[in-house]
């Protein structure tokens, strides 16, 4: 937490209740002499509600840049996101686990997203929070804003089906290299492996192949992260996490970043980017 007069930041837990469908709940605000702070986040593949209550928010992702007004989705996340906090910004942001956001809006997450959008996992400005932005606004605390979303979201969240159940725990057996998690969860659950892809689809928005190679590279890079300032044995970091070679970590890296190996480590570094930290389920 940054506790400084310029800037405060939080990460808050939800309502226990809650801790299925969502991971944290990010919050910031600024004052209004305070500079403006551009940030990176690694791509972490969960939805995200973002409800702003100061000046417009810039967001980007590869060469695309957006205006969060209000309220905004945003996710999954599969790429490195940069976004500006202005003076005066003051800022919720809802980081849903794996499928919470599905339970809470009860639509098949790949249908939500454009074609234009498919590539970059965006969907901003979004009006169907529009009410719930308002309600928010009119808090005059974080503490009553943080109990009035746990209400919204405890009031509209879908109980657990047999989807999210298999999709929840399924995920743990993405760990190992050695096995197709697909197959498994199919014949556990007497499923066809076609089922199941629809069933990640649905949930998540992303394919279960997508999903193993980020949850392979996220592994990597908070391996990474906790050698730090370590020097990395790339050969061992290819050999531990299933790479075929260093090229093929050095593409994930590209893929999911659009960094290489080397500029991440600089980034990381000078404290320039942010990774979220692994959660209930990975």
């Amino acid at each position: 937490m940054n506790t400084d007069d310029a800037s405060i930041e939080q990460v808050l837990l939800p309502d226990e209740r809650l801790t299925d469908v969502v991971r944290h709940i990010y919050c910031i605000r600024q004052s209004a002499q305070a500079p403006t702070i551009q940030k990176q986040l690694v791509p972490n593949y969960e939805m995200m509600l973002i409800v702003n209550f100061g000046p417009a928010i810039t967001a980007s992702v590869a060469d695309y840049t957006w205006v969060v007004e209000r309220s905004a989705v945003l996710g999954p996340l599969n790429k490195l996101l940069r976004y500006t906090v202005p003076p005066d910004a003051d800022m919720m942001v809802v980081v849903f686990t794996l499928n919470g956001f599905y339970r809470l809006v009860g639509q098949p997450i790949h249908s939500l997203r454009s074609e234009a959008d498919a590539d970059i996992g965006m969907r901003l400005n979004d009006e169907t929070f529009a009410e719930l932005w308002a309600q928010l606004k009119a808090m005059p605390s974080l503490a009553d804003r943080l109990d009035l979303l746990n209400a919204y979201l405890l009031l509209h969240m879908a109980p657990a089906d047999e989807d999210s159940l298999s999709i929840l725990e399924g995920v743990v057996l993405f760990d190992n290299v050695a096995i197709d998690p697909v197959k498994v969860i199919a014949e556990t659950r007497q499923l066809s492996t076609r089922s199941v892809q629809l069933r990640f689809q649905t949930n998540l928005g992303v394919s279960a192949k997508e999903l193993a190679r980020f949850l392979r590279f996220k592994k990597m890079v908070t391996e990474l992260i906790t050698q730090y300032p370590a020097s990395p044995d790339w050969a061992n970091l290819v050999f531990v996490h299933g790479y075929h070679d260093q090229s093929h970590l050095i593409r994930d890296f590209q893929q999911f970043m659009g960094l290489s190996p080397t500029e991440f480590l600089q980034q990381l570094a000078s404290q320039e980017i942010c990774i979220s930290q692994p959660g209930k389920y990975y």
